[in-house]
C-alpha cells in the first residue's frame, strides 16, 4: 500500500507566482505517480484574499490555521506532512505524530545577508519591521520543530546548515514543465524581433540582488560597433514607476538599447527564450534560479554569475566568474561574432542547454522526492 503524503501551506498563492508554481508542482508529481511508492492524501490551505483587515489576518496566520492543520493531520493519519514552503513554517504542530517537512526556498528574508562582491556589496534579505520579526520568530520555531528541511538548491541548503545546524537536510530541486518550452517538438515563432539586432534577454525584478544595473553596465562597456547591434529585452513583473525611470535613463546614459516588457504572458516568454541569442541572469543570489532553467528548456544559451544556485544548473559553458566585466563583456563580444557569421536569421537549438535542463524534469525530481520521503520515514 501506497505511502502517503499531506501537502500543506497557508494561503492558496496563484501558479503565477513562484512559490504557487512551487507548491503545485509538489502535488502534482504526487498525484501523478511520480514520486514512486508515494500518494497525495490532501491538501490544506486557504483562500489567499479573503477581505479581511490586518488583525483577522494575522489572527488567521498565527491561530486558526494552524489548529486547522494539527487538527487535518489527526484526522488523516498521513505518512508524511510536507509543507511547501518556509514561509509556512509556522504550521509544524507539536508532536505530529508523523514526520513533518519544510520545503525551504531560501532564507533570504529570515535571515538577511550583505554579500561582498566585485560590483559591491549587495544586500540579500531585508531588515524585518516590528510584527514581521515576530512572525519570523515563529517561522524559525517552526522550522527547529520540523524533522527535515527539502532545500530547492545546493546553495540554499548550505545556508541552511549555517543557520540552523541541528535541522536534517536534503536537497529536493524544484521541477519545471519542460514539454511546454521545448522547440524540436513546435518552436514559438519571432516575437517581432528585427533582424538586424542580436537579442538578449533579463528577467527578474529590479532589485540590486538582480543586478540588472550589472547587465546594463557590461553592454554599455562593449565596443560601440558590437554596442549597436545589441537590443536587451527586460521581462519582470515586479516594477515600480521610480525603477523603471531609473533603468531606462541608465540604459540610454549608457548607449544600450532596450525594450522594457514588464509582465508577460507564459506564451510570450517562451518565445523570447527561443529566439533570442541568450538569456543574461547576473544574480548575485537565488534561491533556484527558475529563469535560467526555463530558458535552458527553450533551448536558450545562458550566462550566469558563478554564484548559487544558478550555477548549479547549466554547462560549465555558461558559468562567469561573478561580476567580472571583462569576461561577462568577452563572453558577449564571443557571441556578437557567431551571430555576425551566422548564415540563417534564427539561433539554432542549443540542444546542451535542453538535455542539462531535463535534469530538472518532474520525473527527475519526482525519483529524489520519493526517496528523501523514504530516508525521512
Amino acid at each position: 500500500m501506497d505511502k502517503s503524503v499531506l501537502v500543506v501551506r497557508g494561503g492558496a498563492l496563484p501558479i503565477e507566482s513562484g512559490l504557487g508554481r512551487a507548491h503545485n508542482a509538489v502535488t502534482e508529481r504526487l498525484r501523478t505517480g511520480l514520486v514512486m511508492g508515494w500518494s497525495l492524501a490532501g491538501e490544506i490551505e486557504h483562500p489567499l484574499n479573503d477581505g479581511q483587515g490586518a488583525v483577522k489576518r494575522l489572527r488567521k496566520r498565527w491561530s486558526i490555521h494552524p489548529r486547522k492543520v494539527a487538527s487535518e493531520i489527526a484526522n488523516r493519519t498521513p505518512s508524511i506532512v510536507h509543507i511547501t514552503d518556509q514561509e509556512q513554517a509556522h504550521l509544524v504542530p507539536e508532536n505530529a505524530g508523523c514526520p513533518v517537512v519544510v520545503t525551504i526556498h531560501d532564507l533570504f528574508h529570515l535571515d538577511p545577508q550583505v554579500l561582498d562582491t566585485e560590483w559591491g556589496p549587495i544586500q540579500i534579505g531585508q531588515k524585518p519591521g516590528f510584527v514581521r520579526r515576530m512572525d519570523i520568530r515563529r517561522l524559525i520555531a517552526g522550522l527547529r520543530r520540523a524533522d527535515a528541511a527539502l532545500c530547492i538548491s545546493e546553495a540554499t541548503a548550505a545556508h541552511v546548515k549555517r543557520f540552523l545546524p541541528e535541522l536534517r537536510t536534503f536537497v529536493v530541486p524544484n521541477s519545471v514543465d519542460l514539454s511546454s518550452r521545448d522547440p524540436r517538438s513546435g518552436r514559438h515563432p519571432s516575437p517581432n524581433l528585427e533582424s538586424d539586432s542580436m537579442h538578449l534577454l533579463v528577467v527578474g525584478s529590479e532589485d540590486r540582488r538582480k543586478a540588472l544595473d550589472f547587465a546594463l553596465e557590461i553592454i554599455g562597456a562593449l565596443d560601440v560597433s558590437v554596442r549597436r547591434d545589441v537590443l536587451l529585452h527586460k521581462v519582470g513583473a515586479e516594477s515600480s514607476s521610480l525603477a523603471e525611470n531609473r533603468l531606462k535613463k541608465k540604459a540610454t546614459d549608457l548607449g544600450v538599447r532596450m525594450r522594457w516588457h514588464g509582465r508577460v504572458e507564459e506564451e510570450d516568454l517562451i518565445a523570447l527564450e527561443q529566439n533570442v541569442e541568450a538569456l543574461l541572469f547576473p544574480s548575485a543570489a537565488e534561491g533556484f534560479g527558475l529563469p535560467v532553467v526555463e530558458a535552458m528548456a527553450s533551448g536558450c544559451p545562458v550566462l550566469v554569475n558563478d554564484l548559487g544556485a544558478q550555477n548549479e544548473h547549466p554547462p560549465m559553458r555558461s558559468i562567469l566568474p561573478a561580476f567580472n566585466r571583462d569576461v561577462w563583456c568577452t563572453a558577449i563580444e564571443d557571441m556578437h561574432r557567431v551571430w555576425t557569421n551566422r548564415d540563417v536569421p534564427i539561433r539554432p537549438i542549443d540542444e546542451e542547454m535542453i538535455r542539462s535542463a531535463e535534469k530538472r524534469s518532474p520525473s527527475e525530481i519526482g525519483v529524489i522526492q520519493a526517496s528523501v520521503y523514504d530516508q525521512i520515514l
